[in-house]
């Protein structure tokens, strides 16, 4: 039913964008069933087509945004636990845990469950909003490109679609949008988070989100809440990666129908999330890692002068004159890979609990 109410939503906006009425959609035989995107479900891969005579609704621009906020909430009670495991992983000195499984043992042992969400006061609002923006921008900037010179022929059509090139940019363009509103919160995610990895004897340096915003403020200024932003552009950039896989796997699953391997549009619109999140954080990953090393910086004494500091310092952290330049190198890059396992195990659940809480806001709004 969603999948059939999507179509007729976006037959409408294709047909008068180009002065034709719907009804003169292509013959029945040719109508192919949508994939419901995880992140936009108003703009497809192959075009949908609405049945001749079935009731038009009017498109409305602010319900993704709307579902954007279920959407971030629910990627909140799924992944913070996996965020806390990779921010102290990436963020404690060497030999600190002894990997992902250690890190959740003496998390959960020393300082019980509750622990796997310290910080998540301010993403729990912080995260509603900034999945809004980064859906309802990518949205918006498909729409742009596809109608700017990045739109592609549709096989055997006689319609547009955006390209893979257009997805891959709509996704960059998303990321930068996201990054100035994300930044600042995510900077008292990581305080609170690492803090709480510190010895017992050592006093906690923060009492909750706004006194990390106090001090920093008190400290740095106003502008000291974003600090590293230079870091957060560079990462999020990586959006180009998810959004461009995420419509190559949705493509490459939808050129099974007809064949043995074919799969509805739900299961393939879950298996390219994940695999796209994947795809994402083995380009992300070494950007986030320098980007949150920056965020839990000392205040008073800040360890990294910038961004390329913390590179360099990270890329130096474990060299060894002793060994070969073959270690030295593996060693090196598993530096800027610490917390990967948590990153892989949260990256697909996560993205598919936000698929189906996306199409249930959909389908409950009748959009």
């Amino acid at each position: 039913m969603l999948q059939s109410e999507v179509s007729s939503v976006f037959t409408k906006y294709q047909y008068q964008s180009k002065g034709l009425h719907p009804a003169s959609a292509l013959p029945q035989d040719r109508i192919m069933a949508a994939p419901e995107e995880i992140s936009d479900p108003d703009i497809y891969s192959d075009i949908p087509e609405g049945r001749s005579g079935s009731p038009q609704k009017e498109h409305s621009p602010f319900i993704g945004f709307a579902a954007g906020i279920c959407s971030g909430w629910t990627k909140l009670i799924v992944g913070h636990p996996f965020d806390t495991l990779k921010t102290r992983l990436q963020c404690t000195p060497p030999g600190t845990f002894n990997g992902a499984w250690d890190c959740f043992k003496k998390t959960v042992s020393k300082e019980g469950p509750r622990a796997l969400y310290k910080g998540a006061s301010i993403p729990a609002v912080s995260w509603g909003i900034t999945d809004s923006i980064l859906m309802g921008s990518l949205h918006n900037y498909r729409a742009f490109l596809s109608a700017h010179g990045l739109g592609e022929q549709v096989p055997n059509s006689d319609q547009k679609r955006l390209s893979l090139l257009g997805h891959s940019v709509a996704g960059l363009f998303a990321g930068w949008t996201n990054a100035t509103v994300a930044h600042p919160t995510e900077i008292i995610k990581c305080k609170l988070q690492l803090q709480l990895v510190q010895p017992e004897h050592v006093p906690r340096q923060f009492s909750g989100p706004i006194d990390v915003v106090r001090q920093t403020v008190t400290e740095q200024g106003v502008t000291g809440m974003w600090r590293g932003l230079g870091a957060s552009f560079i990462y999020r950039s990586c959006f180009a990666a998810m959004f461009g896989s995420f419509e190559i796997f949705n493509r490459l699953f939808k050129s099974w129908d007809g064949t043995n391997w074919a799969m509805s549009a739900g299961l393939a619109n879950f298996l390219a999330g994940g695999m796209a999140s994947n795809a994402y954080w083995l380009t992300a990953l070494p950007l986030d890692n320098v980007k949150n090393r920056i965020m839990t910086d000392d205040i008073k004494t800040p360890r990294y002068k910038g961004v390329f500091d913390a590179y360099r310092q990270v890329w130096n952290e474990t060299y060894d004159g002793s060994k070969g330049l073959q270690w030295n190198v593996l060693a090196r890059t598993k530096n800027f890979y610490r917390g990967f396992v948590p990153v892989a195990l949260r990256a697909f659940p996560t993205n598919a609990a936000a698929l189906a809480v996306w199409e249930g806001v959909m389908r409950w709004s009748k959009a």
